[in-house]
């Protein structure tokens, strides 16, 4: 298992020297990384996804475009505004006032935003905005408690993380060989790791990286990817293969318009100024909400519990749900069993009685 300290594996790695690599150390970082996860299975956190669960949404666009055209971009922002608008009509409701969302590397905040408008508690961290608390290199069982009281009687639901990209993606690749050694790969892959290892201290239902296609997911140890999107499936009209990496449901919405802007980030934002690069980074606002109706606990509460508890039969869980045996109930009733016991055998027992005596 991941260790709880959610400490870099090598401590040394970012006092500010160089650690130049070649390529099979490179992979052995990864092979370690990957080795050290191994152990009792205590969640199924970093399952590869099911083919069934991989989605191209460019494939979910061409079937929409072939029956109804591309929208133009005054119905593709009516559509993303119905998201919007759904969202704050959670916020009103306060029900996601007991749940967390930690948003890593997030400058913008544009990905979390959606979920603050729907009244989850949204910590925002980057190292360019506050550099004690935003540094993930810091993270630690300690750091949480000192800073934020280990969240006390608050639910995790989701971490998201737009991970630094620069010494992965596969636009930059003529640059890979300057940057394994002088180190900059090393630290870069190292910010995943420590992302990792958050994700396995805190075991969100959701969790999602992000990053262009490139090297991210070998150097990193990351599961396969679940899902792939350009930003104009998504009612912004350029083009930006990306790749999410985690747990989370990909079968996004759409709002599928013409990519008439070309791929307009490297074309209106090159070069290596930070403001550029922060440019380049930002969440397309069409993904970030439809991402948040495809994953948010109120409208999918059977994904949210089944990944809460993924030790457990999910038909089990769907069943206790179906006969109106509410999350905040299933909760009360088997989290002691579950997460303190590892007795997954009574948890389900109790799941069992309370579904037939709520059908009763």
């Amino acid at each position: 298992m991941l260790s709880t300290q959610i400490r870099p594996a090598q401590p040394g790695l970012f006092t500010g020297q160089a650690l130049g690599v070649d390529d099979f150390e490179l992979s052995q970082i990864a092979a370690e990384f990957s080795a050290m996860n191994s152990g009792e299975l205590e969640h199924h956190l970093f399952d590869a996804p099911r083919p069934s669960e991989i989605v191209r949404l460019g494939d979910k666009v061409a079937r929409y475009t072939r029956s109804h055209g591309w929208l133009d971009q005054a119905a593709a922002q009516a559509r993303i505004a119905e998201w919007k608008r759904h969202a704050f009509a959670q916020g009103e409701g306060r029900a996601n006032a007991d749940k967390v969302v930690l948003s890593l590397f997030d400058h913008t905040g544009q990905w979390s935003q959606p979920w603050e408008d729907a009244g989850y508690q949204v910590l925002r961290f980057d190292i360019q905005d506050n550099p004690v608390t935003g540094d993930v290199n810091e993270f630690g069982a300690g750091f949480f408690g000192d800073w934020f009281g280990d969240f006390d009687g608050l639910d995790i639901y989701a971490i998201l993380a737009a991970c630094p990209c620069t010494e992965f993606a596969t636009s930059g690749a003529r640059y890979f060989a300057a940057k394994d050694a002088d180190g900059r790969t090393v630290a870069a892959v190292q910010l995943v790791h420590q992302t990792l290892r958050t994700i396995e201290y805190f075991r969100p239902a959701v969790w999602a990286i992000e990053n262009p296609v490139g090297r991210i997911e070998k150097l990193g140890g990351l599961p396969p990817w679940r899902l792939a999107f350009d930003p104009h499936h998504l009612g912004d009209p350029y083009t930006k293969k990306t790749l999410l990496w985690g747990r989370f449901n990909a079968n996004l919405p759409i709002a599928p318009v013409e990519a008439s802007d070309g791929s307009k980030m490297h074309r209106k934002f090159g070069g290596n100024r930070l403001a550029t690069k922060n440019a380049r980074s930002a969440t397309p606002e069409g993904f970030s909400y439809g991402f948040f109706m495809a994953n948010n606990a109120q409208d999918n509460p059977a994904m949210a519990t089944a990944y809460k508890y993924d030790r457990l039969d999910a038909g089990l869980l769907r069943a206790a749900l179906d006969a109106n045996v509410c999350a905040r109930e299933i909760d009360d009733l088997i989290a002691d069993a579950y997460y303190m016991d590892l007795d997954d055998s009574e948890a389900e027992r109790m799941l069992r009685e309370a579904t037939q005596n709520r059908r009763l």
